[in-house]
């Protein structure tokens, strides 16, 4: 599988292995700890590697930790863009497009996402004064994007989505409210998940050329 933009890509298969050992022991620090567990004694312990080597790939600590970040964020994107190409764009009618739209819909919603959203969202604000990190995630966020768009197109292409909407925008506008979720999620006495569930389901149904 290739390595997304960001993190050391070797030559050899052994030099591979070796950089992904090490990116999923500091993954593995970051989710139980936060950055600042993150010590290269440690890792270096748990992965059995020399310090030069690690150095040798990663540049020192910043740069495992930049490698682990992006892997993070890569994995997250991937499979919402893995779902978004099974259900929507094998579509045949208008009601199998909205059916998976409402399946998505609940997917993104459900408890076992909660997750992935703080998660992606921690990785986003780490990104902030890491231009080289910023860059390399800003490269997997426009290809997400794009994957999401072009369901959208789908549906415009086949006339169930309006043409009037520009198809980025639409795109954008899912992933926030995806994201949204964690002030739900924060919130003292968060907003109902049957009411979130409509307010969403009717902004999605204006994009419909025909409403249901």
């Amino acid at each position: 599988m290739e390595s997304p933009v960001g993190v050391p890509q070797p030559v050899q298969a052994r030099a591979e292995a070796t950089v992904a050992v090490v990116i999923e022991a500091t993954i593995k620090a970051i989710e139980a700890g936060g950055e600042a567990s993150v010590r290269i004694d440690d890792i270096l312990n748990e992965t059995g590697i020399s310090k030069g080597s690690l150095y040798h790939h990663f540049g020192g600590r910043e740069g495992l930790i930049a490698a682990a970040r992006v892997t993070q964020f890569s994995r997250f994107v991937a499979e919402d863009a893995k779902n978004l190409r099974e259900t929507l764009t094998k579509t045949t009618t208008l009601d199998e497009y909205i059916a998976a739209t409402s399946a998505l819909v609940e997917l993104n919603e459900s408890a076992e996402r909660v997750g992935a959203r703080h998660n992606r969202l921690s990785v986003i604000a780490s990104s902030y004064g890491r231009p080289e990190l910023r860059e390399s995630l800003a490269l997997q966020q426009h290809s997400h994007t794009e994957t999401i768009a072009d369901a959208v197109r789908y549906g415009q292409k086949m006339g169930w989505i309006r043409n009037d909407i520009d198809a980025r925008a639409v795109a954008v506008f899912v992933q926030g409210y995806n994201l949204a979720r964690v002030l739900l999620d924060l919130d003292t006495e968060p907003v109902k998940t049957t009411d979130w569930d409509h307010v969403v389901r009717v902004a999605l149904g204006a994009f419909f050329v025909t409403s249901r």
